[in-house]
């Protein structure tokens, strides 16, 4: 067989300790495990590197062999699994520890958990679009990370808020890592199940000047496996509001109404901000659908040294309804004024 580098493969020096290579190899292991890196073929491969590396160094006489350039293909038998399987169960004794600390009965043993890994890593690679037989389950693992949605008012993204929120999390399966099955058949550790699920209340910050689609991390909040767990990321959903409308760079938009005659002869109306109530003055012989700009009275930005963004407010003027005989012979009497009307209409061709 193919001489490979051992020492490299663990990364120790060639005058390591038995101490420093056993090390080397449950720190390697925990790396490239397959159950922490689910279809991928390159993370197998190393695993199943490692193992022989580690089965090769751990024994004194198979490493005296390897240092005078002696591969022996037989070292690598099933009978010769015992040594690496031991180490295999004390590093992963912790987390299966913590899992019957918490009440969950493990029904499984590492020799199960042992010998799928195994299998999978001896898993011969197919064609690409063939499925090998035993290396892909019907569900993927389950990822650890969490992402929630978190509805906010546009009240709450501009002046920052905090937020009593019910978390959704799941304890993945540490023997089929979520997937509900182990060499094609259903696991015997969750019933098929993944895991377990679980809620809490947690508090949250949201700062201010927060946008749709912002993403808040809550650190070791996501699900667990084992001694790793996850992150919560809460992806703000900002309601949709009845009077503003936000922009992308946090401008807001929102329209006015104006009678006839302040839209004629002038006004100073008061205009709503999420802040206070500002004036403006308007122009007289205002057009309907005319912007003012508001600058500073958007959305805040979430460093507070950077400038807020603007408001713009349009007009909208209003045609009076329900009118008195009173107002409509006034009404009758202003029209025979000429006024000159803007009319551009489309014209058809030839028109």
């Amino acid at each position: 067989m193919i001489r490979k580098d051992y020492y490299g493969i663990l990364g120790v020096e060639k005058n390591a300790t038995p101490q420093e290579i056993k090390k080397a190899y449950r720190r390697m292991a925990r790396k490239y495990h397959p159950d922490v890196n689910p279809n991928n073929a390159e993370a197998r491969e190393k695993f199943k590197d490692l193992s022989q590396a580690y089965e090769v160094l751990s024994d004194p006489e198979k490493r005296r062999h390897f240092d005078n350039g002696f591969v022996d293909q037989s070292w690598f038998t099933e009978s010769n699994l015992d040594n690496i399987r031991d180490v295999f169960e004390k590093t992963y004794r912790k987390a299966f520890n913590k899992e019957e600390e918490a009440g969950h009965k493990n029904k499984f043993s590492f020799t199960d958990m042992f010998n799928n890994i195994v299998d999978s890593v001896n898993v011969k690679e197919k064609p690409r679009g063939e499925r090998a037989a035993g290396s892909e389950t019907s569900k993927k693992p389950r990822k650890l990370d969490v992402e929630q949605s978190l509805p906010v008012s546009l009240e709450e993204a501009w002046s920052g808020t905090r937020k009593t929120i019910t978390v959704h999390r799941e304890k993945v399966c540490v023997l089929c890592g979520g997937t509900g099955q182990v060499s094609r058949q259903t696991c015997r550790n969750c019933q098929g199940k993944g895991g377990t699920s679980s809620s809490k209340k947690i508090e949250v910050k949201v700062p201010q000047g927060v946008r749709k689609g912002s993403k808040i991390r809550i650190g070791k909040e996501g699900n667990t496996q084992g001694d790793e767990t996850g992150h919560l990321y809460l992806v703000i959903d900002l309601v949709e509001h009845a009077f503003f409308k936000v922009e992308a760079n946090g401008d807001l938009r929102c329209e006015v109404p104006v009678t006839f005659s302040e839209a004629i002869l002038g006004a100073e109306i008061e205009v709503p901000t999420l802040e206070k109530r500002v004036k403006i003055k308007i122009p007289p012989e205002c057009q309907a659908g005319k912007t003012f700009r508001i600058k500073g009275k958007g959305l805040r930005q979430t460093k507070a040294d950077l400038p807020s963004g603007d408001l713009y407010v349009s007009i909208r003027v209003e045609t009076p309804q329900n009118l008195s005989a009173k107002e409509k012979e006034l009404y009758q009497e202003l029209s025979r004024f000429p006024h000159a009307v803007r009319r551009n209409l489309y014209q058809p061709p030839g028109n």
